[in-house]
This record gives C-alpha cells, structure tokens and sequence, in this order.
C-alpha cells in the first residue's frame, strides 16, 4: 500500500504517517538559473505537486529582483471546517484503512526559487504549512526531500544544505514574502 493517493488539492496521505523535520534546502547547481528552476518543477511534478500561478513571477518582474521562482502546492489552500472536522474525526481510526477515507495532506505551497551564482545558479527551495485548517503537520517532507534528491541526481548539483528555517531578506521563498505575495498563512 503506497503512502499517497492522487495529487495537488486532491492528495491523501496513509494513516498513521509521520511528516518529516525537512523545509527547505539551498543548493548550488552547474547550470542556468532557469534550467535550475525547470529541473526542480519537473522533479516537483513528479512528486504529486500542482504549480501555482503567476502571481511570484509577476511580483519579482516588478521589484527589479535577481531572483526567478515559481510555487508548487498540494492540498486544499482552503479547507472547509465540515471537511477539516471529518478528517479529525476519521483520523487514526480503522475506517481510514479504507484509501478513500484517508486524512487530506496539510495545504503546504512549497517555493522553488533560483538566481545566478559564480557556480552557475543557487536554487532555494522552502516548504510553508498553512496555519488554517485542522492540521499543522509537515506532511510533504518525504515528498520534498524526494524531489530535492531528483534534482541531485541530475548530476549537476555542487552543494545541498537542508534549511529549517529562511530569514525573511526579500527571497521569494521567505514566509514574509510568500505571505505579501500570496496572502499564504
């Protein structure tokens, strides 16, 4: 039995998973930052995530940034409070052995940005949970991790850091940011 079931707003999770300690990672890639951010959206994809809109690049466009980035996300962005009660109330019990009763992934929009480097490009990518809703967990962080480790396999990447935290210093992939721009809490 597979942990997830579909994908972007519609994805599921088994029961009784753990979400991992991972958010982020920086890494140094020997390529263009576009390629960069294509090779982690690709991977991305591959992983159950949807792309967001335009909205990142839109705003990055009109600060005059260095930096190109797009969002990725999977679950709900606005659960309902019936849907986040049932989920609570299904939660750990047998009836979510059934796939179809399995508890809704935590809104999580995930923010791949990437700007030149001496290297070729620094890619940062960092993970927000949303606060609304009945859950917190990070429960996309085996997913992330797995499309970091894609992006590794490329063979391109110089340097991976794992980050659990990003300062809000105007990078696209800040909670301050990502907050301004998508209104995501």
């Amino acid at each position: 039995m597979g942990g997830w079931r579909g994908r972007g707003e519609k994805l599921r999770v088994r029961p009784f998973s753990v979400g991992r300690i991972a958010r982020g990672a920086r890494l140094i890639v020997r390529d263009t930052p576009a390629a960069a951010l294509a090779l982690a959206l690709e991977s991305f994809a591959q992983e159950r995530f949807d792309l967001g809109d335009d909205r990142i690049a839109r705003a990055l466009v009109e600060r005059g940034s260095e930096w190109i980035a797009q969002d990725v996300r999977v679950g709900h962005p606005n659960p309902s409070w019936n849907t986040g009660f049932m989920d609570a109330m299904l939660s750990d019990t047998l009836l979510t052995l059934v796939p179809g009763l399995w508890r809704r992934v935590t809104p999580t929009v995930v923010v791949a940005s990437a700007r030149p480097h001496p290297q070729g490009a620094e890619l940062v990518v960092f993970s927000h949970v949303t606060v609304r809703g009945w859950t917190s967990s990070n429960d996309v962080a085996p997913l992330l991790e797995a499309a970091l480790d894609r992006v590794e396999a490329s063979g391109g990447v110089v340097s991976r850091d794992w980050m659990h935290g990003i300062p809000n210093d105007g990078s696209p992939a800040s909670q301050a940011f990502v907050r301004e721009v998508l209104d995501w809490r």
